[in-house]
């Protein structure tokens, strides 16, 4: 299904950003107590490879089912990164290229569930991204109105300026029908053009329709992020620079938009959810190079991202998934297919870090979905109900989730 993309951000008119924004402000004095805690959801597209992101070296089924190379192993070239807190009697270790977030895990700062996806059991991207982006696991609900997270902040009621931002790209599904949300690269980039301009956008917008408001309070967002950029002697914005002994060098473009959300975080405007794609999980060939790629700049990414916002860390929660996993045994051109279940991470100051999450079967047939796949144990909800009600400050999801229930906390939160 073709995304959506509501309004324009930096150079686009007024107009249409104005019109995405909220057109009734009077639950702001109602939400000035909310607490602030920050949710970050991060969607692996492509459908990542849990089983050669975590992964049971000493399961004979696996090591049956794939090459040395498409796998991890207890030792030599590709020797996986063993867990602490794993699951009984297995052997589950994290991909060589991932010792960022390994360091995360020994600290206690990032989960995995393993066995986590949709309980639908499509293999369709499109299918599978707009089910998980509404927040339900059958195709029949697709017809809701909004995605999870444009519900989750209406229930949040944020009274700041920004509270909900796409980095990177158009507005994902998630965020579908949202009144409140903004897409952008980078916050020096989100303006309204000449400095000219401003005088006449501030008389169209003065009168006390819905719209003035709204185009109002666009102008005096801009004008709040434009105020506090960095900026050179002569008045011209500088580059981001992140915490003492941070960088994101060598973590590519979802570096990038990381670093781009650190700064936006930081401005304190209000920021309560925000979305970062990370694409190119698609790996049906030659799977060995591209995702050990991926994985690497994955975990660089968002290690130079946790620590650069360290003063965020009691109030952040980056949840981190993909639309599925993928076969159990490789395919004829180097890679997988697609399959059903995958991981899920977690990850934030004082949740329960440090261990595996989910119920692991094995990967002997009898324990696959249709005898091909890795079972789903945890419904994605499951993980996402946590955070919301224990970490961002929902008092239940039920208006979020329609339908799900809550059979077993997982008690990663």
């Amino acid at each position: 299904m073709k995304r959506r993309q509501f309004f324009q951000t930096c150079s686009g008119s007024l107009a249409a950003i104005a019109g995405s924004r909220i057109t009734n402000l009077a639950y702001a004095a109602e939400a000035a107590s909310a607490p602030d805690n920050l949710l970050v959801v991060l969607f692996l597209r492509g459908g990542c490879d849990g089983l050669n992101l975590v992964a049971p070296v000493n399961d004979k089924s696996y090591i049956a089912a794939r090459p040395e190379h498409l796998r991890l192993t207890d030792k030599g070239k590709h020797e996986g990164l063993t867990l602490k807190n794993s699951y009984a009697g297995v052997d589950m270790r994290l991909h060589p290229k991932a010792a960022a977030l390994r360091e995360l895990y020994d600290q206690g700062d990032l989960a995995l569930i393993h066995g986590c996806g949709l309980t639908n059991g499509t293999r369709s991207h499109f299918e599978a991204q707009d089910m998980m982006e509404r927040g339900v696991a059958d195709q029949k609900n697709l017809n809701m109105g909004s995605g999870w997270l444009t519900r989750t902040i209406e229930a949040l009621q944020p009274a700041g300026l920004l509270p909900v931002v796409a980095i990177g790209g158009e507005l994902p599904d998630s965020l579908l029908h949202s009144k409140l949300a903004v897409s952008m690269h980078q916050a020096r980039q989100f303006g309204y053009g000449r400095e000219e301009q401003v005088d006449l956008l501030k008389r169209l917008y003065s009168g006390n329709e819905s719209i003035h408001r709204v185009g109002k309070l666009t102008l005096d967002t801009i004008t709040t992020l434009q105020s506090k950029l960095p900026r050179d002697s002569n008045g011209n914005t500088i580059d981001y620079q992140p915490e003492a002994n941070i960088s994101y060098e060598n973590t590519g473009d979802l570096g990038e938009n990381l670093q781009a959300l650190a700064q936006l975080a930081k401005m304190d405007t209000g920021l309560r959810v925000a979305t970062v794609d990370y694409g190119g999980w698609d790996t049906h060939q030659y799977q060995e190079e591209e995702f050990s790629d991926l994985t690497e700049e994955l975990s660089r990414a968002l290690m130079a991202f946790y620590n650069d916002m360290s003063r965020f860390h009691k109030k952040m929660t980056i949840v981190v998934h993909s639309e599925f996993g993928r076969r159990l045994k490789s395919n004829q051109s180097d890679g997988t297919d697609h399959g059903h279940g995958g991981v899920n991470m977690v990850i934030g100051g004082g949740i329960n870090g440090g261990k595996l999450y989910g119920e692991w079967k094995g990967l002997a047939n009898e324990h696959l979905d249709q005898g091909a796949d890795l079972a789903v144990t945890t419904d994605y909800r499951t993980v996402l109900n946590e955070v919301l009600t224990k970490r961002v400050g929902l008092a239940d999801t039920k208006s979020i989730f329609p339908g799900f229930e809550m059979k077993k906390a997982l008690g990663v939160v």
